[in-house]
């Protein structure tokens, strides 16, 4: 896998895989395409504080042992970047028929390299709702950083949805603790 240019197509893409999974996001409306439009011209450029990518499936990801065709898988980036303080918010939505062969750990592998050894931040947190099923999936991400400077907690009653609340968990993950779990391997 890898990280490409995210492109006017990708992102329309985005918004219907988006769209369908009203549950995950924090805007709890849809995205219409003139929206998604608006959002690719103000966010997907240098001067924006957000950095967007394609993830883009390469030869070199087998699932049970077949090497599938490359192409475009989902979208992922850090945002809202504080340079000042060196931290940003992860981001990641992988279209659902590609869940559950382990390319969301590669995503957030590929992500969180390019926050710490390119962009230089110190510190990426992000957000994961319980009425979303891959808040899971973020926890079982921190806990392999066995750190007091990578944390995660649950917040409770964070999103209403469906006539309920939902809790979500809060993660932290520190650039040092990834250097050290990544550069061992």
């Amino acid at each position: 896998m890898k990280l490409e240019a995210l492109t006017l197509d990708q992102c329309e893409q985005v918004r219907i895989w988006r769209n369908a999974e009203m549950e995950c996001w924090r805007t709890p409306f849809m995205l219409t395409k003139q929206m998604q439009d608006e959002f690719y011209e103000g966010c997907c450029n240098r001067e924006s504080p957000h950095r967007y990518f394609a993830l883009v499936r390469t030869t070199d990801d087998p699932i049970q042992g077949v090497v599938p065709e490359s192409g475009f898988i989902g979208m992922g980036g850090i945002t809202y970047i504080q340079w000042e303080n060196r931290i940003g918010e992860i981001t990641l939505i992988i279209n659902p028929v590609e869940r559950g062969d382990g390319l969301g750990e590669k995503a957030v592998d590929l992500l969180l390299d390019h926050a710490f050894n390119h962009l230089n931040l110190q510190t990426v947190f992000g957000e994961c709702y319980h009425c979303n099923d891959a808040w899971e999936f973020w926890g079982d991400i921190t806990d392999k950083y066995d750190s007091p400077n990578t944390i995660q907690t649950l917040l409770p009653k964070r999103k209403y949805w469906n006539g309920d609340y939902w809790d979500s968990t809060y993660f932290s993950i520190d650039k040092d603790d990834f250097n050290k779990i990544h550069n061992s391997k």
